[in-house]
């Protein structure tokens, strides 16, 4: 039996918001959109989540990893994987950083699977968060809001891989 409460997303604490991205995740096809204002290790580096990210970022040519975050420098020195997986797969995994004041000063996180599913965290640095596997409208709503961000947001140029 299938319902609502086969698709809501709740989430208390960093193992429930682990199990959500993972739930989240696995039902994306072929993109994925993540506002992270900031990448904190620990925080979507857990080997299953990017076990998910490189599955969809190597899913075919339609495959489409976007991030927008606010300090990439910052996460690249501390070593965050997210980093690593887009120096390892930049045609598929993009990294941004908004440059707007208003988007600079964006408090709240969220994935989504770009048509159908999303996870929301009102408060960033905090693990509790909300969601839908099968919410169309709100994830379109934030889609409309990461589509904005991202095209006034500039390339996270400091983190791309060196070629030599």
């Amino acid at each position: 039996m299938s319902g609502a409460a086969d698709t809501a997303l709740i989430v208390e604490d960093r193992a429930g918001l682990e199990i959500a991205h993972v739930r989240l995740l696995t039902q994306a096809r072929y993109r994925a959109a993540i506002y992270l204002p900031r990448m904190d290790v620990g925080m979507l580096d857990h080997e299953t989540i990017l076990t998910e990210l490189r599955r969809l970022a190597t899913s075919g040519r339609q495959a489409q990893v976007r991030i927008l975050t606010h300090d990439a420098e910052q996460a690249h020195r501390e070593g965050h994987r997210l980093i690593a997986l887009a120096q390892r797969l930049p045609t598929a995994v993009s990294i941004r950083v908004p440059t707007d004041e208003i988007h600079v000063g964006y408090a709240s996180a969220f994935i989504c699977d770009t048509t159908s599913g999303y996870l929301f965290r009102p408060v960033a640095s905090r693990f509790e968060a909300r969601g839908d596997l099968d919410a169309p409208g709100e994830t379109s709503r934030l889609m409309a809001y990461f589509e904005e961000v991202w095209e006034r947001a500039e390339p996270a140029w400091q983190i791309r891989p060196l070629g030599i």
